[in-house]
């Protein structure tokens, strides 16, 4: 994965390629950031290694944890040692009732933890710039939570509660979940959303000047047609 954003013009000691064709974008798009001032993108602390999962497990991703601080500053969370749930604990799941999609424990003594889960996200910073949320999580999950039956029968897939919530209050914010990061195309889109994002936060404006948006459309391959889609939302 790393080498991929090589352009062949030297390695750091971290084995990173030196300068990449991602960098050489964000420059060509006078997006580049000094080192203090990298965008703040909020990630699922398991995936940054922090083990706070159910299980007392974490799910580290090395591209997550290791690749992108050269380009982000990563914010790790966890919605369900935020609401005070304990490590290890009973699973949580998204059940389909007729109040709606709740959340609740599968040991049946977990209280509904729907609401305490969606209120997690008053208490992220303001300046937030992408997010990077664990797939399939009853919380964090982004389109591919399974949901579930009063009986357990799988019926369907949803977001979790908090990552609902997270759209609900910021539609245009970048968001992903750990498996829409596997290749360099992925990556490199991702970052430049979250920068061109930052960028229009900064603007205060929901209009792209015709300049940058021109230069953001004429950038080669994939990247720039999945680019070209998002700056058309």
């Amino acid at each position: 994965m790393i080498n991929q954003f090589s352009s062949g013009s030297g390695q750091d000691t971290q084995g990173i390629a030196s300068v990449s064709r991602l960098d050489q974008w964000l420059d060509h798009l006078a997006l580049r950031a000094s080192a203090d001032d990298k965008p703040a993108v909020l990630v699922s602390a398991c995936l940054l290694g922090q083990p706070v999962r159910y299980d007392g497990d974490d799910k580290r991703h090395a591209t997550i944890a290791d690749v992108l601080p050269r380009w982000l500053q990563l914010r790790g969370t966890c919605p369900e040692t935020g609401i005070g749930l304990p490590v290890p604990r009973p699973p949580i799941d998204v059940i389909e009732t007729s109040a709606g999609q709740r959340v609740y424990g599968l040991d049946g003594r977990t209280a509904d933890v729907t609401d305490a889960l969606r209120a997690e996200t008053d208490r992220l910073p303001s300046n937030l710039c992408g997010v990077i949320l664990k797939a399939r999580s009853p919380s964090c999950g982004l389109g591919n939570t399974p949901l579930h039956s009063p009986d357990g029968r799988k019926i369907g897939v949803t977001d979790g509660a908090f990552a609902a919530r997270v759209r609900e209050r910021w539609p245009a914010l970048p968001a992903v979940h750990e498996e829409q990061l596997a290749s360099a195309t992925d990556i490199e889109v991702f970052v430049l959303s979250v920068y061109l994002h930052r960028q229009r936060q900064r603007w205060r404006r929901d209009t792209w000047p015709a300049p940058l948006r021109d230069a953001v459309c004429a950038l080669p391959g994939d990247t720039g047609a999945r680019l070209r889609a998002w700056l058309a939302r």
